[in-house]
């Protein structure tokens, strides 16, 4: 397996997350103009984190060997991280965006 693929996963989920966060503390402040741009290009880059593993579960399957790292492990770790906070972030953005309008 290169070495590449677990830094850009972890490169790609992190750059990720960290937009969320920019778009939830957007949303804190009440700048929800800034907070759909941020969260889209968050979730542009989880995209290509979760694709980059895609690509690896598809090797896999047609029968090329992975070697695992803890390197892998972490980047997998990040990944499903990220892709939990996405659904909390929102939803805390959400509950920002309803008090505003009370």
């Amino acid at each position: 397996m290169d070495e590449q693929i677990p830094f850009q996963i972890i490169s790609y989920a992190g750059d990720s997350f960290s937009k969320m966060m920019e778009a939830l503390q957007e949303a804190k402040q009440g700048n929800f103009d800034k907070v759909d741009p941020l969260f889209a290009e968050a979730e542009q880059l989880l995209h290509k984190a979760h694709q980059v593993q895609t690509d690896l579960i598809v090797k896999e399957a047609n029968g090329e060997n992975n070697e695992f790292s803890v390197l892998l492990v972490h980047a997998q770790d990040t990944l499903m991280n990220t892709i939990l906070s996405s659904t909390l972030i929102k939803e805390l953005i959400e509950v920002y965006q309803r008090g505003q309008q009370t």
